[in-house]
């Protein structure tokens, strides 16, 4: 398997991308550092900058002024990223925050080019999505941003570091051992889940550079008998999986964009009370109940059944009793700072109201959702996650949306370097855009 794709990492060149996947790289790196520089004074991100603060390097971290070692700076921006709960969606993963941050990193510090930006972004969208596909079984116990997640991570990192292939065989080896992480935190809305994004963008490029200063790892440290595909899926019979039509389609296009910074599994069920309560005029005060029913594995998923009293917003943000009630109310769900008000009495009181139940033995990845008003029963349905697929009108209004407070001209500076990122030759004059200084 790790040869498999090494062979296809080494061979892959961004002159041998197509064009739709070439845009779609530019958008995820716009999308990216849209929502880490709105994370930027965030709680996760500043313990991260503490953590590494007492060393020194040659990468940048976003929205500030420190220069830190690739494998530092690739954990703060991870955090940055996936601070607002605003980021990109693949596979079960969050690829943009693990990818991005690592192939940044190492290609500032290596003075790579922005077109070598771009071949690395795609590639570690594809392994993150593959090292999923292949050992599905991780969930619901692992969680799959910090175990997928490294591999992508160690997979753009060895990208930028041109690795040949029995070094990405070691690099994406050393990222399966060193893969970890779970999901109790958003059950108690602490921060170690997002911290463990962070340390799977470090895990792929500590990996990376391991297998650069001559660390081995298995050949078979994904299919063997203790290898990967047993140990987090629990079986290797998904192994095909990783490997299906590898290299001829690209798994980036299959990505969606969180247009709210709430999980990735309530977007959907707001989006669907949003456009209800639009289409019929509900009025909030007569709601009497409301009904939810989505696929199993969004209702077993950590954190979507949280309910009060909330300890943090994270807690309510991954909430679907919450944010639904929320949307209902009218309340600007769309907003990071609201989630601040986890004490919100009228929410509260609707979100009590709430049932969530079991899905219909037909139900795939349909969301359902009913609302009884006034003693009229309104329903809607929709395919999980089908608002979600991101357009280049709709990414560059985000972008534009989430990085307003920037200095004057700056914001567009950035947009225009990105939509044009395979003519830049020195991947330093992006990042010199994103810190502070």
């Amino acid at each position: 398997m790790s040869q498999a794709w090494a062979a296809f990492i080494h061979d892959t060149h961004f002159r041998t991308l197509p064009e739709p996947v070439v845009a779609q790289a530019k958008s995820r790196l716009l999308d990216a550092l849209a929502t880490a520089i709105a994370a930027r004074d965030l709680p996760v991100p500043g313990v991260a900058r503490r953590y590494a603060q007492a060393n020194r390097g040659p990468a940048s971290v976003i929205g500030h002024d420190d220069r830190l070692p690739p494998m530092d700076a690739a954990f703060v921006n991870a955090t940055l990223v996936n601070g607002c709960t605003h980021d990109d969606f693949l596979a079960k993963s969050h690829p943009g925050a693990v990818a991005i941050p690592a192939a940044l990193a190492l290609g500032e510090a290596h003075d790579g080019s922005g077109a070598a930006l771009l071949a690395a972004i795609v590639l570690g969208y594809d392994i993150v999505a593959r090292a999923y596909l292949g050992a599905p079984g991780m969930l619901p116990a692992f969680r799959a941003t910090g175990v997928a997640g490294a591999i992508g991570a160690a997979a753009a990192a060895g990208k930028m570091l041109a690795l040949n292939p029995p070094q990405l065989v070691s690099a994406l080896g050393c990222a399966a051992m060193f893969a970890s992480g779970f999901g109790e935190g958003f059950r108690s809305g602490t921060m170690d889940v997002k911290l463990n994004v962070g340390w799977a963008a470090r895990t792929g490029v500590s990996a990376a550079e391991l297998a650069a200063a001559g660390a081995t790892a298995s050949p078979r440290a994904f299919e063997g008998e203790s290898g990967y595909f047993r140990a987090f899926g629990r079986s290797a019979e998904y192994a095909a999986q990783a490997t299906r039509d590898l290299g001829k389609r690209f798994l980036i296009e299959d990505v969606v964009y969180k247009e709210r910074p709430v999980c990735i599994f309530v977007q959907t069920p707001v989006h669907l009370a949003l456009e209800l309560k639009a289409r019929h005029g509900l009025d909030p005060a007569r709601i009497e109940r409301v009904a939810i029913r989505a696929p199993l594995p969004t209702l077993t998923n950590p954190g979507y059944k949280n309910v009060a009293p909330y300890r943090s917003p994270l807690q309510a943000r991954i909430s679907v009793r919450f944010t639904v009630a929320a949307a209902l109310l009218g309340r600007p769900v769309g907003e990071y700072a609201y989630y601040e008000n986890i004490a919100d009495a009228e929410v509260l009181a609707l979100s009590d109201r709430i049932d969530l139940l079991e899905p219909a033995a037909d139900q795939g990845g349909r969301v359902d959702l009913e609302v009884v008003c006034a003693n009229v029963s309104y329903a809607i349905s929709g395919l999980e996650m089908d608002s979600l697929t991101p357009t280049p009108e709709k990414i560059v209004a985000k972008f534009r949306r989430l990085a307003a407070h920037l200095p004057a001209g700056r914001a567009e500076e950035i947009l225009h370097m990105v939509l044009a990122l395979e003519d830049v030759p020195h991947i330093g004059a992006l990042t010199a855009l994103l810190r502070s200084d």
